[in-house]
């Protein structure tokens, strides 16, 4: 397979999943009720200083991917197919998360008057399944690309918000839906469901 191949394959995995989530944004932005932002100027600064010029640079390499050869790496056929595999079934998996979470939606801490605890569809048995998601698309990317910037430096970045913020993100939803949140807590896993051990 040719390197073009596979770059198109990026181009179009991305370009999905970003316009499934605008789509998805643009909807719960547009629904009814004041909001009470919890996100943390920590956060807000770094998505400035690293996000946009980062999200530049994907641009640049979209149109011309060899302006960072300097950061590709070499992966066997196998795992570039994993990559492809990975990204094409973050697509499903984004709808998916984005119709359970409904008009909860958004890209920072917040929550609004008719704020809901989602249980419904992969929030049954994961409290954030969002973050997986993301884990399984640019992974998929990373594989994709070769490409340790294109790929790695969101994958890193992804895995720092988690760290920082994933503890306030569930004391909020413990301030807002008290002892309903904790319960939930118990019967869920944080990225993947619960292992049970099943007694005879």
């Amino acid at each position: 397979m040719s390197e073009l191949f596979f770059h198109l394959v990026f181009v179009f995995v991305f370009a999905s999943f970003t316009l499934i989530r605008m789509i998805y944004h643009r909807r719960a932005s547009q629904s009814r009720g004041e909001a009470e932002f919890r996100e943390g100027k920590t956060h807000i600064v770094l998505r400035l200083l690293v996000g946009i010029p980062f999200m530049l640079s994907l641009l640049v390499y979209i149109f011309a991917p060899r302006l960072f050869s300097w950061a590709a790496f070499d992966l066997p056929l196998w795992a570039r197919w994993t990559g492809i595999g990975l990204g094409l079934a973050s697509l499903p998996l984004i709808i998916w998360v984005q119709q359970a979470l409904g008009s909860n939606f958004s890209t920072v801490l917040h929550v609004r008057q008719e704020h809901s605890l989602v249980t419904r569809g992969p929030y049954r048995w994961v409290r954030h399944p969002m973050y997986t998601v993301l884990f399984i698309h640019l992974a998929g990317i990373l594989l994709v690309t070769a490409n340790w910037y294109i790929g790695g430096v969101p994958l890193a970045a992804l895995l720092l918000i988690v760290i920082t913020r994933l503890g306030n993100e569930e004391q909020l939803m413990q301030e807002k839906f008290g002892e309903a949140y904790r319960a939930y807590m118990q019967s869920t896993g944080r990225f993947l469901p619960r292992y049970r051990v099943v007694r005879s």
